[in-house]
């Protein structure tokens, strides 16, 4: 039995039973003690630290599916808008991502953009058991049900983010995503802008692939803050050259040009102390039986 079908694009099959005469909106993740709606409506800030000993394990989610992520054709840019680095797409059928915690919903990519520090040592926003990262890339998506990203942003179940940590060592450059850092020495400038190879993202590929990842429902990380994410966060990096990070901290941040954008990572957000964060490490699929 395949999954969800998805309008112009090839779905691979998965491996698992699926009663179609069920309400995906009301499944019981009983591995997890929480129902979908429950679990999207709690209200958590973002980032937040990660232990793997406090998460409920879950195997029994759809896999999870990147379509279109690393195909080439249409066009992609870079931009500088004072605070990071934003990848988009333009010209083609944007990526889409299903499955996973996002049961029977589509969201569609909207930009990916990344978060730093000065130093290759708290450049990430996640923390994972007390791990911290040179950077974290995030890949934005938005639900398909709503009209576009601003309509999306603020509901419950609006958006779907996918974030990746990079570590910078001293002899791992990675040659994918040399297209990233060639294209961040031409956006030095504020509101500066330009393009990059349509296969981009061939860097996440990798990892987007394997099959443990963690997922909480949180908040946009940047204003307005609003808790609208389920976010879906990879715990093993991507080895990046300390070179290859260095060329973010030269992009300016003011028209000026006197400053930097040197850091732009949100701190760890500590919820109440009365308050148990309901996070879920998806270890795989549901085997055939």
């Amino acid at each position: 039995m395949t999954g969800p079908v998805v309008a112009g694009l090839t779905k691979s099959e998965c491996l698992c039973d699926h009663d179609e005469e069920s309400d995906p909106t009301q499944i019981v993740e009983e591995d997890a003690h929480i129902t979908v709606p429950e679990w999207r409506l709690h209200k958590v800030q973002s980032p937040i630290l990660l232990k793997h000993d406090e998460t409920n394990h879950y195997d029994h989610f759809e896999p999870l599916e990147f379509h279109g992520h690393w195909d080439q054709g249409g066009e992609a840019t870079l931009s500088n808008n004072g605070f990071t680095a934003t990848l988009r797409f333009q010209n083609r059928e944007l990526p889409v991502l299903i499955g996973g915690p996002l049961h029977e919903d589509q969201y569609v990519f909207e930009q990916l953009h990344f978060h730093w520090s000065d130093d290759d040592h708290s450049g990430c926003e996640h923390i994972f058991e007390g791990q911290a990262y040179s950077m974290e890339a995030h890949a934005v998506h938005y639900n398909k049900k709503y009209e576009d990203f601003k309509e999306a942003a603020d509901k419950h179940d609006g958006l779907a983010v996918v974030a990746f940590f990079l570590k910078a060592t001293d002899d791992d450059e990675h040659p994918c995503f040399n297209k990233m850092t060639e294209a961040v020495k031409k956006i030095v400038k504020i509101d500066s802008i330009t393009s990059v190879p349509s296969d981009c993202l061939t860097w996440i590929k990798e990892e987007a692939q394997c099959k443990g990842y963690y997922t909480y429902q949180g908040s946009l990380t940047t204003e307005p803050y609003t808790e609208s994410v389920t976010w879906i966060i990879y715990p093993t990096p991507i080895h990046v050259s300390r070179e290859q990070v260095s060329e973010f901290r030269n992009m300016k941040s003011t028209p000026c040009e006197q400053h930097n954008i040197v850091k732009n990572v949100r701190p760890i957000q500590t919820p109440a102390g009365d308050k148990k964060l309901d996070i879920i490490y998806a270890r795989s699929h549901r085997k055939s039986e």
